[in-house]
């Protein structure tokens, strides 16, 4: 048993969540949505609307400086524009539209909006237009919109039918549910990058079936129940044996990583099905209940995600979108959800400590505990006394945002989001 194993198993065993079903829940659509003009908090749209425009279902409201777009996810009429915070914790501009029952854009329409015709599109502009950000150009840690031009060619691509976090299920299920669509984006991808090797991670218990459908296109990895052998940014070098710095993106290094959802987007977007506007996420909770996917428009809040599945947040301690691990508490359900939100995780308030000791005793738990060996509780103590510019040289800018170290924090520190204050020292006003 290696290191990491042997000091993990007494505390930090982060088994996944059983007892789910493999079917996913549609929504009705909601009374309104709020779509934030950014992806995912650091590429802004430019908005193309303003409040009183009447829009319809997959029309372009917003377009980045590269020609990326955001689309209406209902038919309706813009309420307004204003500035909202996401469930990432960024500040930026939302569209707001109040819906109506108007019939929703076509494709053509759509494409007439962008400039070009549907036929006449190259792979790349149907993409852009139909709100599918190029898997070539995902963003790395800063989200930077990149021109795919400058990047080289893909080598390696990465479908992940795993999710990292221990009670989220969306690409699994997406890969069983809609596995012939799955062929179809794995042929897509083939024409995209011909002599690019491919890999198709997935859980443990779908390995034969994969195999089996997938695996004279690809190669299948396994992975393991432990959340730790599910860690993306530790899977994908692994797989490649390449290593890609935390702050630069996969694409830099000819490695595409692509999750099971986005490959279906990515399918419908080439073939003129429509725009991404739908989006899929797991709804879990710390008390016991299984798992339910539901299928909602992008821009839905938390609150009416929830009251589509019959669950009250209020009854809940916290709220999270993501994960127990990853993921970010939420001060209001009013918070939209958007691509980048695959799940949402219900904290029971009996699962939260009355008394928070937040000072660091010492333990070591938190840099033993850590994948990449960072001294933890230093990043930690030092930002928190205002050392920003020294905490800098433990190079907080390795870390994955496992969360791993907070997991078994037994003062219950915030040591992420004091990492993170850490990464982000250049860009904080002191």
């Amino acid at each position: 048993m290696d290191f990491l194993s042997t000091i993990l198993r007494p505390f930090a065993h982060v088994p996944r969540m059983t007892g789910f079903e493999d079917t996913v829940a549609r929504m009705l659509e909601p009374e309104y949505v709020i779509i934030p003009l950014e992806y995912p908090g650091q590429v802004l749209y430019k908005p193309l609307v303003k409040a009183g425009t009447k829009v319809r279902k997959n029309q372009i409201i917003g377009k980045s400086a590269l020609g990326n777009c955001v689309h209406a996810s209902v038919s309706g009429t813009v309420r307004e524009i204003k500035p909202i915070w996401t469930a990432r914790s960024f500040n930026v501009p939302a569209v707001v539209i109040d819906r109506n029952d108007e019939p929703a854009w076509t494709m053509d329409d759509l494409f007439e909006q962008y400039g070009v015709q549907y036929q006449s599109a190259t792979r790349l502009q149907r993409l852009k237009a139909a709100g599918v950000v190029s898997p070539w150009t995902l963003p790395g840690r800063f989200h930077q919109e990149e021109d795919v031009g400058d990047f080289p060619d893909v080598q390696h691509i990465i479908i992940k039918g795993v999710n990292e976090e221990p009670s989220v299920f969306i690409f699994e299920i997406l890969l069983q549910r809609q596995a012939e669509k799955v062929l179809k984006g794995l042929n897509r991808l083939g024409n995209l990058a011909p002599k690019a090797q491919k890999w198709l991670t997935v859980p443990r218990r779908l390995e034969s079936w994969a195999k089996k459908l997938f695996g004279s296109q690809l190669k299948v990895v396994v992975l393991s129940d432990e959340y730790k052998d599910r860690i993306e940014r530790l899977v994908v070098p692994k797989i490649t044996g390449i290593d890609v710095p935390n702050t630069e993106p996969y694409r830099k290094k000819g490695i595409a990583v692509v999750s099971a959802e986005y490959l279906l987007s990515m399918v419908d977007a080439l073939d003129g099905v429509g725009p991404f506007v739908t989006k899929h996420l797991t709804v879990s909770s710390g008390d016991g209940q299984a798992p339910v996917t539901v299928a909602f428009p992008v821009g839905t809040t938390i609150k009416s995600v929830l009251a589509g599945v019959g669950t009250n947040g209020n009854s809940y301690g916290r709220i999270v979108v993501g994960g127990p691990m990853k993921g970010n508490a939420q001060f209001t359900d009013e918070t939209p959800l958007t691509k980048s939100s695959h799940g949402i995780y219900l904290v029971p308030r009996e699962a939260i400590p009355e008394e928070v000791n937040l000072t660091c005793i010492n333990c070591g738990r938190c840099t033993r505990a850590c994948p990449v060996r960072l001294q933890v509780h230093l990043i930690g103590r030092y930002v928190e006394h205002g050392l920003l510019a020294e905490s800098k040289t433990f190079h907080p800018e390795a870390c994955n945002a496992c969360g791993l170290c907070t997991y078994v924090c037994p003062a219950h520190r915030p040591l992420v989001q004091l990492i993170k204050m850490s990464i982000q020292y250049d860009r904080i006003e002191l």
